[in-house]
């Protein structure tokens, strides 16, 4: 994304404008303590939408109406506003015709920042992010989110704008911290996830198909899960047109129809046309019925000798299970000895002379009490095998008596039926009956048909395929690991650059995109994976803030090199050379001596040494700018507010030349400072 920030301000109470002018590359606001610098990291995220203001309390504070930010795009402005303490903001765009005046036009307060361009701050993020390619709306993956949770995933917005821009004065060093509102486990994630999608990764096309994907394994399990419940119907149903045709059989001595239970199921409606048709006829000199009976009854009889069987099965195991446990309880509880006193002057009764066999005896005595204690010990895992036995024999019960239960109900017909006939000699109406009954359970079939379950099975594992294929053509998992590997290989350049401490020179920073960790990586003396060194577990505070500067500036590389990356390469540095000028600046001018506080005490290195560093710092920062300009043809914005100035940088680069405001007599608030340029518009 090629923009920058060209002004950031505040619009007092009398609508007087005070701001400061910003430019594409390095960008210095300097000055002594308490004159505004920290504010303009959280003016900036303020009129990003912040959900807090977090400008610090103070004349700013006191007299600030407004605050705005603006910025630059190719062919237009965009100007964001928030009023103090407010959700009430502004965003307006200023045309090419018109970005020259853009000063001007903004110091015309009541003119320009007028109701017509007003909004609530969640519309704001919105509507700015449009000028940032974020329009997504919806990044839900998984239908159920919103069901469950009554609110669909944050969207991404540029509020995630601000942990990539913005580094504190506490965060700069920081050894537990790297990236501005992550200590919140919400906003974290939510940055993780949408660093994809600002890295133009994925974007709508793919959430589409994501959502499709997760739909259709759903509606695939749905299906798969309803298997067993239509094979539990079809075997149900086969069952019923089985029993009727045994039964017409039966009493008729004749089959009903040459169709058996299989092809009735296959295709109902043309089986019952067929039976409408058909007429019942009895063979009276048939004994079907009685076959079929004694059939029954045999299986019957077999069926309550396999259950006796199993009682008594189950019976012996209960049995053997409590006399296992008895005897291990018995036994544990049995004091046994731990030693023997043995009269080493026994003699042999026969030959009176001197024998050990006693003691061999007890020796192996002693082996025994081991292995029977051993045995005790095992007595919980026979008592465990019993249960297991037990619960398998009761499986076995249920099942035997399911089936009892069906052949009851084969058989009770049957029987009723004899009874009838013996007192009626209606044979016809018996098999009559058994056709309706036959009729009726392949009318329910029709009436209440079963999904076509494996139909669908196919239908849904094709789309998933279907989609799978879709998704791959995305190379997502490609795409996030080439950009680890450029934002790690511009970690081991940029890392050079810095002075590290020795142990940290070996190897060099590595950073995951999917878990946004850093670490320090040595490489292993046998080409195999490194030592791990994480920020926390780094020393010297040096080591921090180089850690934060080489991964910001890979980031920001990575940004700018990306043409339809959605984060523009903007960073925020906010007191970087607190690590060697640690203490509060009220001087009226930058005297680096007076800085050190403690350090004077804990480092052996002099303040010119130190201002080397700090030099050695800015000039990096000025270099990275024009370099990345070089490589991709976007130049990054760095904004650094510090109490340092007047250095000597090298390569040939000069400090004041990226002074944008220089606060020691006056703040922002005032307005004045470095005089704005003929064509500061």
């Amino acid at each position: 994304m090629k923009c920058f920030v060209r002004y950031i301000g505040v619009v007092d109470h009398e609508n007087n404008t005070h701001y400061v002018p910003l430019k594409r590359g390095l960008n210095i606001i300097t000055g002594k303590s308490s004159k505004g610098k920290s504010a303009i990291l959280d003016i900036f995220d303020y009129c990003m939408g912040s959900s807090e203001n977090t400008i610090p309390h103070g004349i700013i504070t006191e007299k600030a109406k407004l605050f705005f930010t603006v910025w630059r795009f190719s062919t237009m402005a965009v100007v964001a506003g928030r009023m103090a303490n407010s959700s009430q903001c502004y965003l307006r765009e200023i045309e090419r015709e018109d970005l020259l005046r853009t000063r001007k036009l903004i110091m015309d307060v009541e003119n320009f920042f007028t109701p017509s361009h007003q909004m609530h701050k969640s519309e704001l993020t919105k509507a700015l992010g449009r000028y940032f390619s974020i329009t997504l709306k919806d990044v839900d993956v998984d239908p159920l989110h919103k069901i469950s949770t009554g609110q669909k995933s944050p969207t991404p917005s540029v509020r995630s704008f601000a942990s990539f821009m913005l580094q504190h004065q506490n965060l700069v060093a920081n050894r537990h911290a790297i990236f501005y509102r992550f200590d919140e486990k919400q906003k974290r994630d939510q940055a993780i996830d949408h660093f994809k999608i600002f890295m133009n990764i994925v974007g709508e096309e793919y959430f589409d198909l994501a959502k499709l994907h997760t739909e259709a394994r759903y509606e695939l399990r749905r299906a798969q899960a309803q298997i067993p419940k239509q094979e539990s119907i079809r075997a149900a149903y086969l069952g019923d047109f089985q029993t009727y045709l045994d039964e017409y059989k039966a009493f008729a001595g004749t089959a009903l129809t040459e169709l058996n239970a299989e092809e009735i199921w296959a295709n109902p409606r043309n089986a019952l046309s067929h039976l409408t048709g058909i007429v019942v006829k009895v063979d009276g000199s048939g004994t079907a019925l009685e076959a079929r009976q004694q059939e029954l009854r045999s299986r019957k009889t077999d069926l309550m000798v396999e259950i006796q069987k199993q009682l008594n099965t189950r019976h012996v195991l209960k049995v053997s299970a409590e006399q296992a446990s008895g005897f291990a309880d018995a036994m544990v509880a049995r004091k046994i000895p731990t030693a023997v006193q043995l009269d080493h002057s026994a003699v042999c009764p026969v030959c009176a002379s001197p024998t050990e066999s006693a003691e061999d005896e007890a020796n192996k005595l002693t082996e025994a009490i081991h292995w029977l204690n051993g045995e005790l010990r095992m007595s919980a895992y026979a008592r465990e095998g019993f249960g297991e036995e037990r619960r398998a024999v009761d499986r076995k019960l249920k099942e035997l008596r399911e089936e009892m239960r069906e052949l009851e109900q084969a058989l009770k017909p049957l029987n009723d039926e004899a009874d009838r006939l013996a007192r009626s000699r209606s044979e016809d109406a018996s098999a009559l009956k058994s056709k309706v009954k036959l009729e009726l359970a392949i009318e329910r079939c029709i009436a209440n048909p079963p999904s076509e379950t494996k139909e669908l099975v196919q239908h849904w594992q094709k789309q998933l395929d279907d989609l799978n294929s879709q998704m791959q053509a995305f190379d997502v998992d490609a795409r996030i690991n080439t950009l680890a590997v450029e934002i790690n290989r511009s970690l081991k350049r940029i890392g050079a650059n810095f002075d590290f401490e020795a142990s940290y020179k070996r190897g060099h920073l590595k950073f995951d995109v999917n878990t946004f960790e850093l670490w320090h990586e040595t490489p292993s003396p046998d080409g195999g994976a490194g030592s791990r060194v994480f920020l926390r577990s780094m020393g010297s505070g040096a080591n921090w803030l180089y850690s934060h500067l080489t991964l910001f500036l890979a980031l920001h590389y990575q940004f700018a090199s990306q043409p339809d990356c959605k984060i523009p390469p903007i960073l925020f540095l906010d007191q970087p050379t607190q690590v060697y000028f640690p203490s509060t600046d009220f001087a009226e001018r930058f005297i680096a001596e007076d800085l050190r506080g403690d350090r004077e005490k804990e480092t052996k290195k002099t303040v010119d040494e130190d201002l080397q560093v700090v030099s050695e710092i800015f000039t990096e920062l000025a270099k990275f700018c024009d370099d990345t300009e070089t490589d991709t043809g976007n130049k990054p914005q760095i904004i650094v507010c510090d109490h340092a100035d007047r250095l000597d940088l090298g390569n040939g680069y000069d400090f004041d030349s990226f002074v944008r405001r220089r606060w020691r007599s006056e703040g922002l608030i005032s307005g004045v400072g470095v005089e704005d340029t003929p064509n500061d518009a």
